[in-house]
This record gives structure tokens, C-alpha cells and sequence, in this order.
């Protein structure tokens, strides 16, 4: 068969089309991780209203702050505060007007423009809105009004003068996000399961205790991630997650804070990555001081008398670190442990527990029902303590609920001795304001963590810890600092038990693109790529 110039043509055409596509096909695969989230299912993905880690994790991924401490770390130093969506800022020399200067050309997902000073005016008021029903309000108590000076420059101005604002309000997680004002509006309580932010992955999916599905966002103003799509994956059961991780179904898992489960995952998996970030979460009980018989100082006490720190670092070895107080000794502000007076230090004495019960008139003991988490590091807390309370006479009857049931029934006041696991960022007057601050108390509109509604009952540091943040003398913020924490170990409130680090694990074929040390236990997923050998 004689072949024409045209049928020549045609033919080299089909071939470097072929070839072409032989040699980019590497490129045009789709990259996926396949990451796992601890709980049943989503609680909401509107940055103002999550309640759960795993609600954190994802909206991290959707979402940008105006600034941010260096990647992988809490550092909240302002002199290494990167930039986020301000691309700079001015702060007053009283700490009263703190005002940010936006990156232009940022744009929103899903076409709703770009970000501008309007949208995060927006996203704070919203949430200082008791209407909204948020959870993260208490954090932005201290803003008098937002301006926006211009399409690009907004200025916050405070009550008072405060030197951690951006800890408390301005960086990443725990509703400091900024969302479009638009598409909020738009769309209502959508919002909460079909989000839409200006961070590296847009919203693709939700399938009910299954997944949420993002894909890379073209035009992240920080670069298209090169992981073009991440599988948000329910596995609330830890031997079915750790059964996918060594399968190579998941990338990326949440661990068991227990050194067997680390040396499995290192036999199993040699090139596996496992991250330990510390302190990690803090572990510790809130005293519900509105139910009879935690209103009686005495019994805290001897409940406090009446747990042996000492067990978790047995159980659990480095995993595990000390919390003297409620604030890790790592934290900005925070008291060390040398400085607590011997009275206060509640070192393990059943004895004294007995004591105590007697004169608050329980010389027998007392039951009480207690709601807790299914998830391992609440259960197993939580079993320690009540095999340690049994001892003194102290019967707790736990009701055991999906994770995502227990955090929603203890912000509805149906707590009792409400055990949390959190991270947090790590100064003195954030955690106070978090858990112990009246504002703070569950019920309020303004309401964050504070299950204890200490401030409201059974004694309140607010004064202490205002007066702290808005002193320019370090010696005498320390001294106000120490003062209230001393003023919650006497009040006893909460009961720290111990700080537990972070552990996940990452195959070894993926770079963060960043060095995880501390934070709040979510990974950011924009600079990940997969590495060959």
C-alpha cells in the first residue's frame, strides 16, 4: 500500500501524541494521600463551630489565618509570626490597636473573588455573635471593634491592652480562620459541610462516617500543593486504622500513645516516620462545681489526694510528661513545679482523700455518673482514675459515647467530671481563658471549655489574668500569672494529670515539606509530596 503525504502526516501526528503522553504520564497520575481521622464522623467544618480534632484537621487544610507561628512549631514569639493572609502589621505600642495589611489577589474558592479587610471583619463579628451559637467566642472577648480602614487593612481594637492577642486570636485553629462573607451568607448552614476557604485544598465531597474529599486548589496564592487530591478517611477503631497503615492503605494515622504501639509500627513498618509532638495535649479533669458533691472544695481535693500521677509515666514512659497545673511548665507564664508550695502540690495520699470525704460529710464515699469518650486516650485516662478513686470509696459509673456525642453532651453542661485531651497554644493566659475564665463557662453564648464554670462558682482569677496581659513589666506579668495559678490549685477546679505527646505516623515515602515539633496535632498537607527512593 502506497501511503500519501497527508496519511504520513496523520501517522507522525498519532505518534507524538502517543509518546508524549507514554512520557508524561507519571505527571498526569493523580496523586492521593489517604489520611485517617479518629472520630465516627464530621461535627462541622465552619472554622467557627468545629469541636473536634479531626473537625481541625480538615478545615486546616480549607482554611488560612491571618498569621501563623513558624510551620511545625508553637512558637509565639511576635518577632517570628509569619505571615498568612496579612502579609504585614502594625502593632501599637500599648498593644491596644493591632492592625494587618493583606495580601492583594488572594482569592476564594469556588469563585467568590478575593479575600479582603471585609471578609475578615466578618469572620470575627460573626463569631462574637452569641446568635451563632460558636464555640470559640471567649478567644476574641477582649476586641472592641474591627475597622476595616480599607479593602486591604483592617484594625482590631482592643478593651484593653494585651501582649498575647495573637495567641489568642490570630493564628491557626480553634475558629481563627477567615472565611468568605459571601458564601457564608449565601449559603447558610450549608457552610458547615460544604466549605469554602482560600487555603492549598477546596471541599470536593462528604460522605457521611466515610470521608471528606478535597482536591488541590489551583490558585492557592502560596502555590498549587503537588498532592492534587487528600482522602479524609473515619476510622474511629485504632487496630483497623494500624491494620490500613501497615497495609499502605493510609498515609498518614493518628497513634496509640503507648510505647508497644510505637515499636509495632517500627517492626512493622521500617521507614515509617513517627512523630511525637510535645508537650502534645494536655490531660486533665474539670469538676462540674454546679453538681452536688464537686461544689465542696474538700471533695476536689481528695479526689486530687487520691490520684497517683506516677502511674501514667509507668504506663506510657516518654509518651508521657508532668503537669503539675493546668499550664504545661513549657508554656509562656506558666509556674514551675518548684515554686508550687508543698500544700499545694496534692502528691498521692488516699489517706488524706479519706479525710477530706469525711468532713465534707461522705465518709463512705459517693457514686456518681460519669459520661466519657470511646476514643483510647479518654477511655484509658479515665479507667486509670476510676480504679484509683474506687480505692477511697469514690464509685464512678462510666457511660461510654462516640467521641463526637461526648464533646457535643459536655458543651451542653451534661458533664460531671468532664475529662478533656487538647492541645492548646502554649501560654499561661491562653489556657486560663480557655478552661477556667467565667466567659469561658459552657452555657454562655461566649462559651469555650470551661466544664468546671469556675469564675462563675468557686472562685474566679479573670482580674489576675487581664491585668497580666495588658503589663508591659515582665517581672510583674509573671508575678500576676503565678498568683492565679496558685489561686487554681487551692480552688481546685481541674485536676492536671499528665501532658501525653502527639504521635502520628507518616509513610516513609511523603515529606510534610516542614519538620512537625509541637502543635495541636493536625499536619498540614500543602507543601506534602511523595519522595522516590
Amino acid at each position: 500500500m502506497k501511503l500519501n503525504s497527508k496519511t504520513l502526516l496523520m501517522a507522525a501526528v498519532t505518534a507524538m501524541t502517543l509518546s508524549a503522553t507514554a512520557l508524561t504520564g507519571a505527571t498526569v497520575a493523580q496523586e492521593t494521600l489517604d489520611i485517617r481521622l479518629g472520630g465516627r464522623d464530621v461535627g462541622s467544618l465552619d472554622p467557627a463551630l468545629t469541636k473536634t480534632g479531626d473537625d481541625e484537621t480538615v478545615v486546616l487544610q480549607i482554611f488560612n489565618s491571618l498569621v501563623a507561628p513558624p510551620r511545625g512549631t508553637l512558637d509565639l514569639d511576635l518577632d517570628d509570626l509569619q505571615p498568612q493572609l496579612a502579609e504585614s502589621w502594625d502593632i501599637s505600642e500599648d498593644r491596644t490597636e493591632w492592625t494587618f495589611y493583606l495580601r492583594p489577589g488572594v482569592k476564594w474558592q469556588k469563585g467568590y473573588g478575593e479575600v479582603s479587610a471585609e471578609d475578615v471583619k466578618f469572620s470575627y463579628e460573626r463569631q462574637m455573635d452569641p446568635e451563632l451559637g460558636g464555640v470559640h467566642g471567649a478567644s476574641f472577648k477582649d476586641i472592641e471593634s474591627i475597622e476595616v480602614i480599607d479593602p486591604l487593612t483592617v484594625k482590631f481594637v482592643l478593651k484593653s491592652p494585651n501582649a498575647f492577642f495573637h495567641g489568642a486570636a490570630l493564628t491557626p485553629g480553634f475558629g481563627r480562620f477567615i472565611v468568605p462573607k459571601a458564601a457564608v451568607e449565601e449559603m447558610g448552614d450549608e457552610f458547615s459541610f460544604a466549605p469554602v476557604g482560600s487555603g492549598p485544598y477546596e471541599f470536593v465531597e462528604y460522605q457521611p462516617q466515610d470521608r471528606v474529599v478535597l482536591e488541590a486548589f489551583d490558585d492557592y496564592f502560596m502555590g498549587r500543593p503537588e498532592i492534587d487530591e487528600l482522602n479524609l478517611r473515619y476510622i474511629p477503631d485504632n487496630n483497623a486504622a494500624t491494620i490500613a497503615f501497615i497495609a499502605g492503605e493510609l498515609d498518614v494515622s493518628g497513634g496509640e500513645r503507648t510505647p508497644e504501639w510505637i515499636a509495632s509500627i517500627e517492626e512493622a513498618v521500617p521507614d515509617a516516620q513517627i512523630i511525637a509532638m510535645t508537650p502534645g495535649s494536655l490531660q486533665f479533669l474539670s469538676f462540674n462545681m454546679t453538681v452536688e458533691p464537686l461544689d465542696d472544695v474538700r471533695v476536689r481535693q481528695a479526689i486530687a489526694y487520691a490520684i497517683d500521677q506516677s502511674v501514667w509515666k509507668e504506663a506510657f514512659g516518654v509518651i508521657s510528661g508532668p503537669l503539675p497545673t493546668i499550664v504545661p511548665s513549657q508554656f509562656y507564664g506558666a509556674i514551675q513545679p518548684e515554686d508550687i508550695p508543698e500544700a499545694l502540690r496534692y502528691d498521692y495520699d488516699p489517706d488524706r482523700a479519706r479525710e477530706l470525704l469525711a468532713e465534707a460529710g461522705y465518709p463512705d464515699g459517693f457514686s456518681m455518673d460519669v459520661i466519657i469518650s470511646e476514643r483510647d486516650d479518654y477511655l484509658t485516662n479515665m479507667l486509670i482514675v476510676q480504679d484509683m478513686l474506687r480505692q477511697v470509696g469514690i464509685n464512678l459509673d462510666l457511660q461510654v459515647q462516640d467521641h463526637a456525642s461526648y464533646h457535643a453532651n459536655i458543651r451542653e453542661d451534661k458533664g460531671t467530671i468532664v475529662e478533656l485531651s487538647t492541645a492548646i497554644s502554649p501560654s499561661a493566659p491562653a489556657v486560663i481563658n480557655e478552661f477556667l475564665s467565667e466567659a469561658a463557662a459552657v452555657g454562655k453564648p461566649s462559651s469555650l471549655r470551661n466544664f468546671s464554670h469556675y469564675g462563675e462558682v468557686g472562685g474566679n482569677v479573670d482580674d489576675l489574668v487581664t491585668e497580666a496581659s495588658a503589663e508591659t513589666d515582665t517581672d510583674r506579668q509573671m508575678e500576676l500569672l503565678e498568683e492565679a495559678q496558685l489561686q487554681i490549685l487551692r480552688d481546685v477546679p481541674v485536676y492536671p494529670m499528665h501532658t501525653s505527646a502527639l504521635i502520628s505516623v507518616i509513610q516513609g515515602d511523603i515529606d510534610l515539606g516542614y519538620e512537625p515539633v509541637s502543635g495541636f496535632g493536625q499536619h498540614e498537607f500543602g507543601t506534602a509530596r511523595r519522595v522516590s527512593e
